[in-house]
């Protein structure tokens, strides 16, 4: 049996609104591994990426990590932009 009652302030489900929102840390932790592999990209030596048939992979997602990280900020400051209004 489910003795599990309901009140107006509780509201059902997910319409209440989350009191934890993940996109801010997440946003920042992968924005700062992000500018830790684009500063080693920029600071290695091109005879490190032979391996890599000279493509510079680090630098690339460090950039696309900043990138990703950034969205995840961004959509974070959206959220809380319609929140106030």
């Amino acid at each position: 049996m489910d003795n599990h009652i309901e009140t107006k302030e509780q509201g059902s489900g997910m319409s209440g609104g989350h009191a934890l929102d993940l996109k801010l840390p997440i946003g920042w932790l992968i924005s700062a591994y992000g500018v830790l592999l684009t500063v080693y990209g920029l600071l290695t030596r091109k005879e490190m990426y032979a391996i890599s048939l000279g493509v510079n992979l680090n630098l690339i997602w460090g950039i696309l990590m900043i990138l990703i990280g950034g969205g995840f900020l961004l959509a974070v400051l959206v959220k809380k932009g319609r929140t106030k209004s």
